[in-house]
């Protein structure tokens, strides 16, 4: 149900995007456009998520293996960017794989699955504030509004507690 409720929360956004965008890309295959705008945008959004993450536990003293955004799936050891061809198990768009030392790990868990929706975050409130300064209507204004839309979509619907979701360790309460 609540994974449902995440879909639901991300495909609204999608779709709003697709709409922002339609102030930019009109006409004869301008659907189209936006649609590979869109998804584009999207893997950018799921990248900058990511690499929150990553970056959330390299601060923290972990040890990053690998960091996969679909279809993508970078081996950090080996410096390795390869395909991949499905997510494990039940990661939605993305995950890092990490190593932590035992001491306060739960707490850093939790950190660190705060970090990705936080970089989301971050990154609509300086897409947002690039759209208000921007020329309305240009392409500019248009990218950073649906960029805006979609990374605050993916920051929520990454808070409701599902299995996979950084909401399922931010507010379970057993242990990491």
């Amino acid at each position: 149900m609540m994974r449902l409720l995440a879909t639901g929360l991300f495909m609204l956004t999608a779709i709003a995007a697709v709409g922002v965008l339609g102030e930019y890309f009109r006409g004869d295959g301008g659907f189209v456009v936006r649609i590979g705008v869109d998804l584009l945008l999207a893997f950018m959004v799921v990248l900058v998520h990511e690499l929150g993450h990553a970056a959330a536990a390299i601060r923290l003293g972990g040890r990053v293996s690998r960091i996969a955004v679909f279809p993508f799936d970078y081996q950090v050891a080996r410096r390795r960017l390869g395909m991949s061809r499905a997510m494990r198990g039940h990661e939605v768009g993305g995950y890092v794989a990490y190593t932590l030392d035992t001491i306060m790990a739960r707490r850093k868990h939790k950190l660190i699955a705060a970090a990705g929706p936080a970089a989301n975050i971050l990154l609509a409130v300086v897409a947002g504030l690039a759209s208000s300064f921007a020329e309305p209507k240009t392409l500019l204004a248009t990218l950073a509004a649906a960029l805006a839309i979609l990374s605050f979509g993916v920051a929520l619907a990454n808070l409701v507690p599902f299995k996979g979701s950084d909401g399922s360790v931010l507010f379970r309460r057993r242990p990491a």
